[in-house]
């Protein structure tokens, strides 16, 4: 089953784009609750804050 993020943000407050930044260890994602990473690339990173956020939100198991 596939989310599609793109229909009705579930979260308005969820602005991909401020969440992330990248230094020498890989690219790390950041909320009001959590920092996490480093990962490898920015898509594993993008992939990793919004499963954390649907997990958050319970949206997901």
């Amino acid at each position: 089953m596939m989310n599609r993020n793109s229909a009705k943000p579930k979260n308005p407050l969820f602005k991909p784009q401020d969440r992330y930044y990248v230094n020498e260890q890989g690219w790390w994602f950041y909320t009001v609750d959590k920092i996490s990473g480093p990962y490898k690339t920015k898509a594993d990173c993008v992939d990793a804050c919004r499963l954390y956020i649907q997990r958050r939100d319970g949206l997901l198991p």
